[in-house]
């Protein structure tokens, strides 16, 4: 029997690589939504594979908005420093210049000199970025593994839930069913009740033709059928398919439609008190499917 998922779940993950000596953090949580979106935050090291991340989520997760946030414990340092030696060059002629031009005295000093906007040059020697994603990625794997797994328990509880509300379904669609004798018989005792009066000018033919017309018009043997194939398609789909959120929706959608046929139609007290506990169980359900992949 497969269980379905829940669509909302969180996992983390955290890990190291060794070149460079970096710890990652990833947390992968995902919310309801009707379709399925993957957004991506990850720092500058791992942006060349957004695009690799945001398509390793999408081969596990079917709907949701899903968040990935990456995070590593640092910035990778600046391994080169260089300094602009033309640079220092000008800004010492230029400061000889206007010692000489408006007669300044003094000396510059190399506190005064490294402020000086680009005179030193950092910069950082191309990683093998490749090899810097593969071995992040077991640490992605490790955060999926964990939000899917909390996805599966969510969606354990959530199946439970449900399966409750249709063994309530299913015996109120029986206690329709077993009640519709009763309602005809209750229907035609009051109706002759009501012509005992007019008894003279009864004509019991046109009665009973009168009677049968109601009695099938308020019929709701068919609708009892159908809700009962409905359940049966809803429950195949909840206990074989991996991902079965939009076909339960539209299930959901057809077995509220009978329902809702059998309270139009039912015209006896006891129905409908069987119907309204039915259409709060399909309610009690939507609200759950509303969170099944």
């Amino acid at each position: 029997m497969n269980m379905p998922f829940s669509m909302t779940g969180m996992g983390r993950a955290s890990g190291e690589i060794h070149e460079p000596p970096v710890k990652f953090e990833v947390e992968i949580k995902s919310y309801n939504h009707r379709f399925l979106e993957v957004s991506v935050k990850c720092p500058n090291l791992l942006l060349p594979f957004e695009e690799d991340i945001r398509k390793y989520v999408q081969k596990r997760v079917s709907r949701g908005h899903i968040v990935v946030v990456i995070q590593q414990n640092r910035e990778i340092a600046a391994c080169n420093i260089e300094l602009d030696k033309a640079l220092v060059r000008a800004y010492m002629k230029a400061v000889e210049e206007l010692k000489k031009e408006f007669k300044i005295k003094g000396m510059i000093d190399i506190n005064t000199l490294l402020s000086v906007p680009g005179l030193i040059k950092f910069s950082q020697p191309p990683l093998e970025s490749e090899d810097i994603f593969n071995e992040f990625k077991p640490i992605l794997e490790r955060a999926m593994d964990s939000f899917i797994s909390m996805k599966k328990k969510e969606g354990e509880n959530i199946a439970a839930e449900i399966r409750n509300s249709i063994k309530v379904i299913e015996k109120n669609i029986h206690d329709v069913e077993s009640l519709i004798p009763e309602r005809n018989d209750d229907y035609k005792k009051r109706l002759l009740e009501l012509l005992q009066d007019y008894r003279k000018e009864l004509n019991e033919e046109r009665f009973y033709q009168e009677l049968f017309y109601t009695v099938d018009r308020t019929d709701v043997t068919e609708e009892c059928k159908r809700l009962f194939s409905h359940l049966s398609l809803f429950k195949e789909a909840l206990n074989k398919e991996k991902h079965p959120g939009r076909k339960l929706n539209f299930l959901l959608q057809e077995m509220q439609r009978e329902a809702n046929t059998c309270s139009v139609k039912a015209n006896f007290l006891k129905i409908s008190k069987a119907v309204i506990q039915i259409k709060e169980e399909i309610e009690k359900i939507r609200e759950q499917v509303q969170n099944i992949e």
